[in-house]
């Protein structure tokens, strides 16, 4: 089940320097499978679903396998604003979930399997 949290800080900047120590390496990157994203917008709209379709395309995942998409949102405690998202993605193959890690303009940071999941391997 995806989780909620909060940046606690004071800016972006500090997001993005806490993902730069945590050494994140950015998913590849391709170009979404027709229908990818009219797909996930039908299962959560988000304004990064087109991201998050080409972070799954890029480890050659097929959207027609992604059986629930949920957002959990970061956001700055003191002005409220979105600092990023997690878009947590149930797959029909297998339990567990795929984690696409964004930031707050939707560029990926990184993709990662929990719960049992596991990511395709690299060729």
């Amino acid at each position: 089940m995806p989780f909620r949290a909060v940046v606690r800080g004071g800016s972006i900047a500090s997001a993005l320097l806490m993902a730069a120590c945590a050494n994140l390496n950015p998913p590849p990157q391709a170009a979404p499978e027709p229908g990818a994203v009219s797909t996930l917008d039908r299962l959560a709209s988000n304004p990064c679903n087109e991201m998050v379709a080409s972070s799954l395309a890029g480890v050659q995942i097929p959207v027609s396998d992604v059986r629930y998409l949920t957002y959990g949102l970061y956001r700055d405690i003191r002005r409220g604003e979105i600092v990023g998202y997690d878009a947590w993605m149930g797959l029909n193959s297998q339990p567990g979930a795929v984690v696409v890690q964004l930031d707050s303009l939707c560029a990926p940071q990184q993709i990662y399997a929990r719960g049992g999941a596991r990511l395709p391997s690299a060729p």
